[in-house]
Protein backbone atom coordinates (compact mmCIF):
# COMPACT_ATOMS: atom_id res chain seq x y z
CA UNK A 1 0.00 0.00 0.00
CA UNK A 2 1.05 3.25 -0.96
CA UNK A 3 0.77 5.83 1.72
CA UNK A 4 0.64 9.77 1.00
CA UNK A 5 2.86 11.72 2.52
CA UNK A 6 2.07 14.25 4.73
CA UNK A 7 3.50 17.28 2.53
CA UNK A 8 2.70 21.27 3.13
CA UNK A 9 3.03 23.01 -0.02
CA UNK A 10 5.36 25.68 0.15
CA UNK A 11 3.16 28.62 -1.90
CA UNK A 12 0.27 27.94 0.86
CA UNK A 13 2.49 28.71 4.09
CA UNK A 14 3.87 31.75 2.26
CA UNK A 15 0.53 33.42 1.75
CA UNK A 16 -1.25 35.75 3.74
CA UNK A 17 -4.01 34.83 6.27
CA UNK A 18 -7.60 36.07 4.54
CA UNK A 19 -10.13 36.93 6.42
CA UNK A 20 -13.40 36.73 6.12
CA UNK A 21 -15.17 39.16 4.32
CA UNK A 22 -18.05 40.78 7.15
CA UNK A 23 -20.51 43.39 6.59
CA UNK A 24 -18.14 46.62 5.97
CA UNK A 25 -19.61 49.46 7.91
CA UNK A 26 -20.89 52.34 5.31
CA UNK A 27 -19.31 55.22 4.82
CA UNK A 28 -22.54 57.39 6.70
CA UNK A 29 -24.41 56.81 9.16
CA UNK A 30 -28.38 56.18 8.78
CA UNK A 31 -29.85 59.12 10.67
CA UNK A 32 -33.71 58.28 9.74
CA UNK A 33 -34.24 57.00 13.15
CA UNK A 34 -33.18 60.07 15.18
CA UNK A 35 -35.57 62.47 12.81
CA UNK A 36 -38.10 60.13 13.79
CA UNK A 37 -37.74 60.32 16.92
CA UNK A 38 -37.26 63.72 17.08
CA UNK A 39 -40.38 64.46 15.34
CA UNK A 40 -42.44 62.50 17.58
CA UNK A 41 -41.17 64.16 20.35
CA UNK A 42 -42.25 67.63 18.85
CA UNK A 43 -45.75 66.60 18.11
CA UNK A 44 -45.91 65.43 21.67
CA UNK A 45 -44.61 68.78 23.44
CA UNK A 46 -47.01 70.53 21.12
CA UNK A 47 -50.07 68.28 21.87
CA UNK A 48 -49.13 68.31 25.68
CA UNK A 49 -48.69 71.55 26.15
CA UNK A 50 -50.46 74.49 27.07
CA UNK A 51 -50.91 76.96 24.20
CA UNK A 52 -51.53 80.20 26.13
CA UNK A 53 -49.39 80.83 28.82
CA UNK A 54 -50.39 84.22 29.99
CA UNK A 55 -53.77 82.73 30.95
CA UNK A 56 -52.16 80.72 33.97
CA UNK A 57 -49.08 83.64 34.88
CA UNK A 58 -49.77 85.50 38.23
CA UNK A 59 -49.46 89.56 37.74
CA UNK A 60 -45.66 90.38 38.91
CA UNK A 61 -45.04 92.86 41.88
CA UNK A 62 -43.93 96.08 40.97
CA UNK A 63 -40.67 97.39 41.56
CA UNK A 64 -40.58 100.93 40.72
CA UNK A 65 -41.73 102.73 37.86
CA UNK A 66 -43.08 106.15 36.48
CA UNK A 67 -45.40 108.46 38.84
CA UNK A 68 -48.73 108.98 36.63
CA UNK A 69 -51.71 110.97 38.42
CA UNK A 70 -54.85 109.37 38.09
CA UNK A 71 -56.13 112.56 37.70
CA UNK A 72 -55.39 112.40 34.49
CA UNK A 73 -56.18 109.00 33.62
CA UNK A 74 -59.37 107.04 33.22
CA UNK A 75 -58.41 104.35 36.17
CA UNK A 76 -59.54 100.75 35.45
CA UNK A 77 -59.46 98.47 38.33
CA UNK A 78 -58.95 94.73 38.43
CA UNK A 79 -59.66 92.75 41.37
CA UNK A 80 -59.85 89.13 41.37
CA UNK A 81 -63.17 87.49 41.46
CA UNK A 82 -64.46 84.13 41.87
CA UNK A 83 -62.24 81.15 39.93
CA UNK A 84 -59.72 83.05 37.53
CA UNK A 85 -62.71 85.39 36.53
CA UNK A 86 -62.01 89.23 37.71
CA UNK A 87 -64.09 92.07 38.51
CA UNK A 88 -63.62 95.71 36.68
CA UNK A 89 -64.64 98.80 38.06
CA UNK A 90 -64.31 102.02 37.36
CA UNK A 91 -62.62 104.71 39.77
CA UNK A 92 -65.58 105.46 41.25
CA UNK A 93 -65.53 101.81 42.53
CA UNK A 94 -68.94 101.23 40.80
CA UNK A 95 -68.56 98.13 38.95
CA UNK A 96 -68.78 96.91 34.90
CA UNK A 97 -71.04 94.17 34.28
CA UNK A 98 -69.47 90.39 34.66
CA UNK A 99 -70.35 89.50 30.95
CA UNK A 100 -67.63 89.66 29.02
CA UNK A 101 -69.56 90.49 25.91
CA UNK A 102 -71.57 93.70 27.73
CA UNK A 103 -68.40 94.66 30.24
CA UNK A 104 -66.14 95.28 26.64
CA UNK A 105 -68.94 97.66 25.95
CA UNK A 106 -69.08 99.14 28.68
CA UNK A 107 -65.28 99.60 29.03
CA UNK A 108 -65.36 100.82 25.91
CA UNK A 109 -68.20 103.69 26.99
CA UNK A 110 -66.12 104.36 29.74
CA UNK A 111 -63.07 105.13 28.89
CA UNK A 112 -64.40 107.17 25.53
CA UNK A 113 -66.14 109.05 28.06
CA UNK A 114 -63.30 109.96 30.53
CA UNK A 115 -61.04 110.50 27.36
CA UNK A 116 -63.99 112.94 25.69
CA UNK A 117 -63.62 115.00 29.43
CA UNK A 118 -59.82 115.36 29.23
CA UNK A 119 -57.94 112.87 30.58
CA UNK A 120 -55.02 111.44 28.77
CA UNK A 121 -54.16 108.34 28.88
CA UNK A 122 -55.14 104.49 30.48
CA UNK A 123 -54.51 103.32 33.74
CA UNK A 124 -55.13 99.44 34.47
CA UNK A 125 -54.67 98.91 37.93
CA UNK A 126 -54.35 95.30 38.93
CA UNK A 127 -54.78 93.66 42.45
CA UNK A 128 -51.28 91.27 43.10
CA UNK A 129 -53.20 88.16 42.68
CA UNK A 130 -54.94 88.74 39.73
CA UNK A 131 -54.35 86.71 36.35
CA UNK A 132 -51.89 88.20 34.07
CA UNK A 133 -54.32 87.05 31.23
CA UNK A 134 -57.23 89.19 33.17
CA UNK A 135 -55.02 92.27 33.05
CA UNK A 136 -54.10 91.39 29.56
CA UNK A 137 -57.83 91.06 28.32
CA UNK A 138 -58.58 94.73 29.55
CA UNK A 139 -55.56 95.96 28.01
CA UNK A 140 -56.51 94.15 24.64
CA UNK A 141 -60.05 95.49 25.03
CA UNK A 142 -58.90 99.20 25.50
CA UNK A 143 -55.72 98.60 22.97
CA UNK A 144 -58.43 97.62 19.95
CA UNK A 145 -60.92 100.33 20.53
CA UNK A 146 -59.04 103.06 21.07
CA UNK A 147 -55.50 102.86 18.65
CA UNK A 148 -54.80 106.63 18.69
CA UNK A 149 -54.79 106.66 22.60
CA UNK A 150 -50.90 107.57 23.02
CA UNK A 151 -50.26 105.52 26.79
CA UNK A 152 -51.83 102.98 29.00
CA UNK A 153 -50.15 101.64 31.84
CA UNK A 154 -50.59 98.75 34.28
CA UNK A 155 -50.00 99.12 37.69
CA UNK A 156 -49.83 96.38 40.16
CA UNK A 157 -50.98 96.61 43.69
CA UNK A 158 -48.39 96.11 46.36
CA UNK A 159 -49.09 92.51 48.40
Amino acid sequence: MASVPDTIDDDEEDAPMQMSKGKRPDEEMDITPMIDITFLLLIFFVVASKMDPTQTGRTPTADAGLAVSAKDSAVIFVERGSEDAAILSRSDKSKFIDDEDAQTLEVIEYVQKELDDGKQQVMILGDYDVSVGEIGRVRKMVGDNFPDLDTTYIAVKEE
